[in-house]
């Protein structure tokens, strides 16, 4: 009798563990001071330069994106939306599903990463805000920016015409799977096909448990270079 309420003690401890790992994250929400309109047009840039967009809808102000893998994850599949909440202000929500595996908390890092990079883009300014989850202080938005039709820093689709004016980068990284930087800007997980604009940029790879590792290059039109990050545990 001892032996089966141990068993079952057991039983109940390993389930408890195991219910949080496998939850779904909840949606995340963060609101500005910017209209609806505004706000879409951020965040769909946002997603188009720095991951793959498969779904939009501008009646619905909706849109779909899939990130690169990391170190416990197949990658995520976001979708993100926009709610009006006034005049001049606007809700961004984002809700992330892991494909494989367990994301370990990077689904929620790369949300708040994602929102932190719609600032910059509402501001016109491409370096990491300081400020991530607090309510956004009205943002001046400078002429509107047309939403590209394709990332300009990820792999393009296949059938996508090749852009003379810009180079190849291709990064993989031991082990595979850690986060890939081009000047302090998150692009996406090795192995990862970058596609840059001539001039010279930082790589940056970098895991958690991991010493980071960079790498200064000049990127030219129509050239292909390959960077193998080798990482060191701390």
């Amino acid at each position: 009798m001892k032996h089966s309420m141990g068993a079952r003690l057991i039983a109940v401890l390993v389930v408890a563990m195991l219910v949080p790992l496998c939850a779904q994250a909840k949606p995340k929400k963060k609101t500005y001071n910017n209209s609806s309109e505004q706000l879409f047009t951020a965040a769909l840039r946002t997603a188009r330069e720095r991951h793959v967009v498969t779904y939009v809808s501008e009646k619905m102000l909706m849109f779909t994106f899939e990130t690169g893998r990391s170190f416990a994850s197949e990658g995520f599949v976001a979708n993100a939306s926009i709610e009006p909440e006034g005049e001049g202000k606007a809700t961004l929500i984002i809700n992330v599903q892991n494909k494989k595996g367990v994301s370990w908390g990077a689904g929620d890092r790369m949300a708040d990463k994602f929102y932190e990079q719609v600032s910059d883009e509402l501001a016109g300014d491409t370096k990491q805000a300081a400020s991530v989850k607090p309510q956004e202080k009205a943002i001046t938005v400078p002429d509107a920016k047309a939403v590209p039709s394709e990332p300009s820093m990820t792999k393009p689709a296949e059938g996508a015409s090749h852009d003379s004016d810009k180079g190849k980068v291709v990064v993989t990284s031991i082990p595979e799977g850690a986060e890939v930087y081009v000047d302090n800007d998150l692009v996406g997980n090795a192995p990862a096909t970058l596609k840059l604009p001539s001039g010279k940029y930082t790589v940056k790879v970098s895991q958690q448990g991991y010493k980071p590792w960079t790498k200064q290059l000049s990127v030219f039109g129509g050239s292909e270079t390959t960077l193998k990050a080798s990482l060191e545990k701390e």
